[in-house]
């Protein structure tokens, strides 16, 4: 990854979460409808399960997991596993990044009054072209992460790949070296 790319999601920190939730919300979109465990979520992930309790009590209270105490722990889907997307995943992000409530720092104006406002109001039309361009990109960002199902991940983690064996027995079957993303 180049410094580029995490330019998009507003910080390489919120990109690393962003890639921390995907993996959470596609080991359970992998096993659904069965729970999984905080113990099976450490060995997938490679974290610690103190940090992903946390955050499996926080996407339950974000309404894309349920707790199930009744069997021993862990969590599964909310809802149908075809339809978590990375858009669900980013949304997350965002809101626990809201939640934060990290202070703006605000410059003082250095002309105009108290808001920031300059005599001819310049100040306003700005902040309503960058708010307009800020929810266009906003919304450009959640429709095409919406195209992107975490079910695709049940194909890895199911083990849906053809092994050497098979590839022996019909080498045309598998051309090397084409994967679909589709």
């Amino acid at each position: 990854m180049n410094n580029v790319d995490p330019i998009i999601f507003g910080s390489s920190t919120m990109y690393e979460r962003l890639c921390l939730v995907t993996e959470v919300l596609g080991a359970f979109v992998s096993g659904a409808p069965r729970a999984v465990s905080a113990g099976q979520l450490s060995r997938m992930t490679g974290r610690p399960e103190r940090e992903l309790i946390r955050l499996c009590n926080a996407l339950c209270r974000e309404q894309l997991l349920q707790p199930l105490p009744e069997r021993g722990g862990g969590w599964r889907l909310a809802g149908d596993a075809s339809r978590v997307t990375l858009e669900d995943a980013f949304r997350f992000v965002i809101a626990e990044q809201s939640a934060r409530g990290r202070p703006r720092q605000r410059v003082a104006p250095e002309e105009g009054n108290a808001d920031g406002c300059r005599p001819d109001g310049t100040r306003r039309e700005v902040d309503l072209l960058v708010m307009q361009a800020a929810m266009g990109i906003n919304q450009s960002v959640f429709q095409h992460l919406r195209q992107f199902s975490l079910d695709r991940l049940k194909v890895a983690a199911a083990g849906m790949f053809p092994g050497r064996r098979m590839a022996d027995e019909w080498p045309s079957a598998w051309p090397a070296g084409r994967l679909s993303y589709s």
